[in-house]
């Protein structure tokens, strides 16, 4: 067999292998898929979200338990002689005040079990948002490749059309073939990038991995023109797991004071009747108050010295927090700014100016007044920065979800 034969089946093959390749991978549905529809899906199915709404739940019923008096203590008591029976009643009496804080610091808890719930939830949104950023780039990308495997399949041709009369090299033959291999090479691997992404769109959504979604609708940069100030200082008010630090704060403030009242007796009180033979003892009753008599101080001061170490240790995590709030709200704005910059850029200056560049090129090429080799190079910076573009985009999302995550609120509900 000649060696034209050989480069001209080669060429066949790889003309009919993308459309086999997007046979067996294309089978998500045409229909977008918003961004706004997963994070609802997100919210009503991520296990991670029930878990803590549940865990908030109960530390809300925790309160009523924790104001309530212990349960009462019925006795029923027979002489020996038989002559004689007594039916009592008995209940302790925490000392006034005990079961109030008890109460307050159940409240803290609760509130600090919202803030866990609520910063759960931010972070799925997160994650959901930096998934879908990822899944929006591997599609993207794969439509890049396609586009360019068309355009290489038509370079391809004008070369064999060149080569055919005598005006191109045979090795410019092959190396528009070589090209076009390591296309469909990436494109597989795109496609599995892909596969990738929707499996992590499932597993945050509750989800079978194996489900496949939509072409993901383009997003829209938010152009936000917020000032470090005003960020941080939305931060600082409204960051959940900042709020849960500060609830863990007063939490720890009322158990101290509540352990200072373990110095204080708790009472006791009981009520008894009586069935007797005696005239004189039947139809009596009995009354009788007790105080607990705190004996062990060590015990108390042991609980007060807990208490404060707690209170302590909860106002240092808190300032930490608080700081590396700060530094996160610096580091990221930075970063989602720097994205947004470099997606400008790519769109309105590189890419319009190389794909002006690859049309002239082509043009040059096929009047023989540039190489093929030439022709090849810019079409490759032309692929490599359309791709570029679309990841500078989904690092935009990707840091612009961390930023609202760490302030608390999405950045369009953060005040001007």
């Amino acid at each position: 067999m000649k060696p034209l034969t050989r480069i001209t089946l080669l060429f066949l093959l790889l003309l009919l292998l993308p459309p086999l390749i997007a046979g067996k991978t294309e089978m998500i549905s045409t229909v977008p898929l918003t961004l706004n529809e997963v994070l609802e899906i997100a919210q009503k199915n991520n296990p991670e979200i029930k878990a803590a709404k549940k865990r908030w739940d109960s530390f809300n019923a925790k309160i009523s338990l924790e104001k309530t008096w212990g349960n009462p203590q019925i006795s029923y008591e027979r002489m020996y002689s038989g002559d004689e029976k007594l039916l009592g009643i008995s209940q302790e009496f925490p000392f006034p005040g005990k079961l109030t804080l008890k109460g307050q610091i159940a409240s803290q808890e609760a509130l600090m079990a919202q803030q866990s719930y609520m910063a759960k939830e931010r972070e799925i949104r997160s994650k959901v948002k930096s998934a879908y950023a990822l899944y929006f780039l591997a599609v993207k990308s794969i439509d890049i490749f396609q586009e360019n495997i068309e355009l290489m399949r038509r370079f391809s041709k004008v070369t064999e059309s060149k080569y055919a009369v005598g005006k191109a090299r045979q090795a410019d033959v092959l190396r528009a073939q070589i090209e076009l291999s390591k296309m469909l090479n990436m494109l597989i691997t795109l496609n599995q990038e892909k596969e990738t992404a929707q499996a992590m769109l499932s597993a945050l959504l509750n989800l079978p991995p194996q489900k496949t979604w939509g072409k993901p609708g383009e997003p829209q940069l938010k152009r936000s023109v917020l000032s470090l100030e005003r960020l941080q200082e939305t931060a600082l008010n409204n960051r959940p797991e900042l709020l849960e630090s500060r609830f863990a704060i007063d939490k720890y403030d009322q158990s101290l004071t509540s352990s200072r009242y373990e110095y204080l007796p708790d009472i006791m009180a009981q009520f008894k009747t009586r069935w007797a033979m005696n005239p004189e003892l039947d139809n009596t009753q009995d009354v009788m108050v007790g105080l607990s008599v705190p004996l062990w101080l060590w015990k108390q001061k042991a609980m007060v010295r807990m208490a404060k170490a707690d209170k302590e240790m909860s106002e240092a995590e808190y300032e930490a927090i608080k700081n590396m709030t700060l530094l996160g709200v610096k580091d990221l704005m930075v970063k989602a700014q720097t994205a947004e910059r470099l997606v400008d850029l790519y769109r309105t200056s590189i890419i319009p100016q190389m794909e002006q560049a690859l049309t002239i090129s082509e043009t040059a090429y096929q009047s023989d007044k540039i190489s093929f080799l030439e022709l090849i190079d810019i079409q490759r910076n032309l692929l490599q920065f359309r791709v570029e573009h679309y990841q500078h985009w989904a690092e935009y999302e990707q840091w612009s979800a961390e930023l609202e995550r760490v302030v608390g609120k999405d950045l369009s509900e953060v005040p001007q």
